[in-house]
């Protein structure tokens, strides 16, 4: 039991870390993962990231992605761009990180924060690096030589002569102080993030790959202003729609001195109005605020958040504000339907809709997306569903990202002769019969790729 746990802490330090580390690149977008496990599925994140690390544009990808196959192809446009800069790994897959196995997804972040943190400057010895500036702590790993924090404190030290002069003279037993001391000292004064606890430090089974990726950041140093130690993020700082509340939060270390403000600037140069006050609960030694604001118009919005006039990363936000709510349908015909209906009309409805849209030869569309059970999509994809429908009640059917109707909308679309135009047949190349047969061997009972 005891080695069982403490392998488990030695996991957390690992996944708390590499999500430390991805949400400090994520800033400067304005956004966040709380959970790599869950928040790497839908494919946004990790091409943020990879976009930010690299400094290069990926291109074309699912903005709104809500169902399994959007997710699964965004996945593949990050996997295959990191393959193209160079990054090595294998059995790695889309399925593995939309399936959530952390096992993968560690082993993905291990090797991006190699390539981008620790070799950042094409020398990958950070050991050797390290021992060259404080050769009287000996220091042979990256696990138990750091544990008392004395020689976290002497790096500081070596780097920064004017900071933690009394490090050889700490005792070894005050290893918690220690520790917490040198993180603290190194976020504020060297702009060192904290991407490991003082406690995870000082576990005797900390991560070696949560330890090199904290460490790498000494040899990396940015340049540091309180400003640098905001944190916005939230969709009011990256995406929107029109008459919708968007609101985004601000975190600041409670150390952070200066005056936080917020300006919101829509498309034709009008500053908008916005709340701003801070947050009921906030993590520790952090001062929390929570803004929002209501956007009128679709287009591109400005978020400044400075503090006493200096811009937090991120900052000026750009924020593409749309008409409505978006669901990844651009270009396509979704159908969602429930597997679990005991409502008979409902059931009755879902089959008629299946034998109308099939009569009408959607599913022989070379971009056909088997129809959908709202059922197994994730609950705040399947909220998001019926709020753009704007009703619970199925089938819904949505044509180019436009909410259509239920089953009797579009049957009455089809006696009237306007169901043709809105399906955008004309033109189409089909499949044959037996080619959307062979095609359908590669789903599952749930829409999902094989």
């Amino acid at each position: 039991r005891g080695c069982e746990a403490m392998s488990v802490a030695w996991y957390d330090i690992q996944q708390n870390t590499f999500t430390r580390w991805v949400n400090d690149e994520l800033k400067l977008r304005g956004l966040k993962v709380d959970d790599v496990k869950t928040d790497l599925k839908d494919g946004l994140m990790l091409i943020n990231l990879m976009e930010i690390i690299s400094g290069k544009k990926i291109g074309r990808y699912n903005k709104h992605p809500v169902i399994i196959q959007q997710k699964l192809e965004n996945l593949n446009i990050a996997l295959n761009f990191m393959k193209k800069e160079g990054l090595e790994f294998v059995n790695i897959g889309a399925e593995d990180i939309a399936g959530g196995n952390l096992r993968i997804i560690l082993g993905l972040l291990w090797t991006i924060i190699l390539r981008y943190e620790i070799n950042r400057n094409g020398d990958n010895d950070l050991l050797k690096w390290i021992q060259s500036k404080i050769p009287e702590y000996g220091i042979k790993n990256f696990t138990k030589n750091w544990n008392d924090g004395r020689a976290l404190n002497g790096l500081i030290n070596a780097l920064r002569p004017d900071l933690c002069k009394d490090h050889k003279s700490l005792e070894k037993k005050n290893k918690l102080a220690n520790a917490t001391r040198g993180i603290d000292i190194a976020d504020k004064e060297m702009g060192v993030d904290k991407l490991i606890l003082p406690e995870e430090m000082i576990h005797k089974k900390v991560d070696k790959h949560a330890m090199m990726t904290y460490l790498a950041q000494f040899r990396n140093l940015k340049p540091v202003n309180p400003a640098s130690r905001v944190r916005v993020y939230g969709p009011g700082v990256t995406q929107g729609v029109q008459d919708s509340k968007a609101p985004f939060y601000i975190e600041k270390p409670i150390d952070c001195k200066g005056k936080l403000e917020v300006k919101v600037v829509d498309k034709s140069g009008k500053e908008v109005k916005h709340d701003f006050k801070k947050a009921a609960t906030a993590p520790r030694n952090i001062d929390k605020y929570v803004a929002s604001y209501v956007p009128k118009t679709p287009g591109t919005y400005k978020v400044h958040v400075t503090l006493d006039g200096e811009h937090v990363p991120g900052s000026v936000f750009t924020v593409i504000v749309d008409a409505e709510l978006s669901v990844g349908g651009a270009g396509k015909i979704l159908c969602f339907f429930s597997t679990t209906s005991s409502n008979i009309k409902q059931r009755k409805d879902i089959q008629g809709a299946k034998l109308l849209l099939q009569a009408k030869k959607i599913h022989l569309r070379k971009d056909f997306v088997p129809w959908i059970p709202v059922d197994i999509l994730d609950k705040k994809d399947r909220e998001k569903i019926f709020l753009k429908a704007g009703t619970r009640t199925l089938p819904i059917i949505i044509v180019d990202d436009k909410y259509v109707g239920d089953y009797d909308t579009i049957r009455e679309l089809d006696e009237n002769d306007k169901l043709d135009e809105l399906l955008k047949m004309d033109g189409q190349k089909l499949l044959t019969e037996e080619e959307h047969k062979q095609r359908l061997m590669k789903y599952n009972a749930s829409g999902d790729k094989i």
